[in-house]
């Protein structure tokens, strides 16, 4: 049974639906005043890019390493384990990877040469790899439309508001108006460091900190900019009836919203997207058992 949103929160996701697709919006990053500690890189669709000085840096990949590892599983593994993947985006399940990076040792270090990562090392083990904002964003923005990559994107944009390890997926870029998918990471002692990949309409954007999940939101949210790319703009088209508004509804709340309307918002949003997954899910298997041609 579909429980009845709190009236506040109801009007607040009402006005955000509203929100969701205004005049066309232009992403951007000021890196001036990023501190140090915060390394950004934001790419938009047709490659070029903006980023802080230290984006070419080599950092603890964390979680976000299974990008890489996932993309490679999908286009290579066995049935058994692409069907792994988008789980293990979306619930950021260590186990999952430790089992595929051990299956398919030469999984990330293929991708670093594929793409010429050049700033990516694997180091022998999917949560020893470093990489570099730079890379990450390059990385993303340059599969986005390989069919190999639909598990990454779709694990993403129903990322669940609680990992497998209980940590609460809800920081860092995810937080910027218009972004539709993230893959998020967080250091063992959840304090250290934290890092965040992201997608939206027309870019991609990395961030990496050393420091706090709160932290790596103050850096990104003091340094990206969302506004209207020209005064009556036309509306961009809203993906009607797609669990993909919702998500966008939900990062685009009023800035009066209260934080815990917020964060309800967005994990009703994130269900309704992770339901919508699942049954896109079994209608591909059904029609490809029924041999049809659609490609899901």
């Amino acid at each position: 049974m579909l429980r009845k949103l709190p009236l506040p929160l109801a009007v607040a996701f009402s006005l955000a639906l509203g929100l969701a697709a205004p005049a066309q919006a232009a992403t951007t990053l000021n890196p001036s005043g990023v501190p140090e500690r915060t390394s950004i890189t934001l790419r938009y669709g047709n490659g070029a890019t903006v980023a802080t000085p230290n984006s070419h840096q080599s950092r603890p990949a964390l979680s976000l390493s299974k990008l890489y590892l996932g993309y490679w599983v999908s286009r290579n593994g066995a049935p058994e384990d692409k069907a792994r993947v988008e789980n293990m985006i979306r619930y950021s399940e260590d186990g999952t990877a430790s089992y595929l990076d051990r299956k398919y040792p030469q999984a990330i270090p293929s991708v670093i040469g594929q793409f010429g990562l050049t700033e990516t090392r694997h180091n022998g083990y999917w949560g020893n790899t470093t990489t570099s904002t730079q890379d990450m964003a390059r990385f993303l923005s340059t599969v986005r439309g390989d069919p190999a990559a639909a598990p990454l994107f779709r694990g993403m944009e129903t990322a669940a508001p609680i990992a497998a390890d209980g940590y609460r997926q809800d920081y860092g870029t995810a937080r910027i108006p218009g972004v539709t998918g993230t893959k998020f990471g967080w250091s063992d002692d959840r304090a250290s460091l934290h890092a965040t990949a992201s997608t939206g309409n027309g870019f991609v954007i990395a961030a990496q900190t050393s420091g706090p999940a709160a932290q790596l939101t103050a850096d990104v949210l003091g340094a990206v900019r969302v506004t209207p790319s020209a005064p009556g703009a036309p509306a961009a088209p809203a993906p009607a009836g797609s669990s993909r508004g919702l998500v966008a509804a939900a990062n685009n709340l009023p800035r009066e919203t209260p934080q815990h309307l917020r964060r309800a918002a967005r994990d009703a949003a994130y269900g309704v997207a992770r339901t919508e997954a699942q049954v896109t899910g079994q209608v591909c298997d059904a029609l490809a058992r029924a041999g049809s041609s659609q490609v899901c």
